[in-house]
């Protein structure tokens, strides 16, 4: 096998295979010879179909088969001869096999980068200190009545904060269109579930009104169709409810699942959850900070194939997301363009950080990785059912695996590099686009 290699670009490679043409022969006569046994024809005995039969019935079939065979085989052969790192698959473009003569195909493809070391100049991390307070309970004890509010007939016009149940059609020059009608709908108004434009003519609007207006979509809608579009709606109001909060009571902490301790079980409750996930969003916050200094820190190419690959899972998976939500995402069409700058970085952190484990040799430390999964099992019912079913998956076990080598590696790296402390709320804390007082008044 000779083999020359051609740079086509940055990342690209082509390769150019020539094989013994008689070596190519010699196998496809070997195959065609071992099946003439084994061959059943109409006019001959089993066993007995003539080599030249059988060579014009099958030879074709058989020599794509082994020209298959030959490809696969010599260039793994190839890549290993030359030391090359694939990122994808190889484009082959085979020339016109002659008898006799050598065999030779090229095989285009890109290749992994080559990571010599990675950077983690100029990487800063702030780490959030923060607590939670009475007052951050009282906050979330007020978030848990809304969600427990009970809806009363209100036998007076809509307003703002109140529940209506509509039945709406719509139409776009007296054609209706794929989701531009619902029936029995329940939005509240204020709350952002409806268009601003659309909401507006609902507030005054009585129980068993039926109302008729035009409606102009944003030009940024996300639905295309319907950006820009002007739409007519006719609108049932259905009914007219009023919200009334539950009382902070016993009850309602029994309601929550509280068995004992009532109000101050339900607090204590609560401060426990919230420390769990001021924990989440503090170690959250490290990695994200983390992989956006090593991006910076180390910029490289990438190539195509990998990006084009990750951006159509990104979009396999948000589709397969609405199919689950009941979207047919036929009628709300995904667009892949919209995926690129996440399968990008995507693709980037996954070449730093395997390059990174590779050189410091970090490895999963299967002690955390039980510990982890034990914690997933405290949530369920039956932890010891819920460890069997990820023990008993490879998948599902990687998926852990990973997760805390990844978090090893953010260790490490929080262990290299300057960390800052910084002052938080709770709220500032677990929710990123809150601003804190101070910051908007330095601005």
């Amino acid at each position: 096998m000779q083999v020359t290699v051609e740079a086509t670009g940055e990342l690209e490679r082509r390769l150019t295979i020539t094989l013994p043409g008689g070596d190519f022969e010699n196998r496809v006569q070997e195959r065609l010879r071992s099946m003439a046994p084994r061959v059943k024809m109409d006019g001959f005995r089993p066993g007995k179909v003539p080599y030249k039969v059988v060579e014009r019935r099958y030879g074709p079939a058989v020599r794509q088969e082994v020209l298959d065979e030959f490809v696969q085989n010599s260039f793994r052969d190839a890549i290993q001869q030359e030391s090359l790192r694939p990122a994808g698959p190889p484009r082959i473009e085979p020339s016109q096999w002659e008898a006799g003569k050598p065999f030779e195909y090229t095989a285009t493809f890109e290749v992994l980068p080559d990571i010599e070391s990675i950077s983690l100049e100029g990487i800063k991390v702030k780490r959030p200190q923060a607590e939670t307070t009475d007052k951050d309970i009282d906050s979330v004890l007020e978030k848990l009545r809304n969600q427990h509010v009970e809806w009363e007939p209100a036998e007076r016009p809509a307003q703002e904060g109140d529940g209506v149940t509509i039945t709406y059609h719509g139409t776009i020059e007296g054609e209706p269109f794929p989701g531009g009608s619902r029936e029995d709908f329940f939005a509240i108004l204020g709350k952002g579930t409806l268009l601003d434009e659309f909401e507006k003519h609902l507030i005054g609007a009585e129980k068993g009104q039926e109302l008729n207006f035009e409606v102009t979509f944003p030009e940024d809608y996300g639905n295309r169709e319907l950006a820009g579009k002007k739409v007519d709606f006719v609108v049932k109001v259905t009914s007219v409810a009023t919200p009334r909060l539950p009382e902070i009571n016993e009850d309602f902490a029994e309601k929550l699942g509280i068995q004992e301790g009532g109000v101050e079980g339900l607090r204590q409750e609560i401060k426990a959850s919230m420390i769990r996930n001021l924990d989440q969003a503090i170690r959250d916050r490290l990695r994200d900070q983390v992989m956006d200094g090593l991006l910076a820190a180390n910029p490289i190419t990438l190539p195509t194939s990998l990006v084009e690959e990750e951006t159509r899972a990104l979009r396999e998976q948000t589709q397969a997301n609405l199919a689950r939500q009941g979207i047919k995402t036929q009628e709300l069409p995904v667009d892949e363009s919209l995926f690129i700058e996440q399968a990008r970085r995507r693709v980037a952190l996954r070449l730093i950080l395997g390059t990174l484990l590779e050189k410091q040799g970090i490895k999963a430390d299967q002690e955390k990785v039980k510990q982890r999964i034990a914690e997933l099992a405290a949530n369920y019912e039956d932890p010891e059912e819920f460890s069997r079913w990820i023990f008993s998956d490879r998948e599902r076990f990687s998926e852990i695996e990973g997760a805390v080598l990844e978090a090893q590696l953010v260790d490490w790296v929080l262990d290299q590099v300057e960390v800052l402390d910084e002052p938080m709320s709770f709220e500032e804390a677990v929710n990123p686009s809150v601003e804190s007082p101070e910051k908007k008044v330095s601005d």
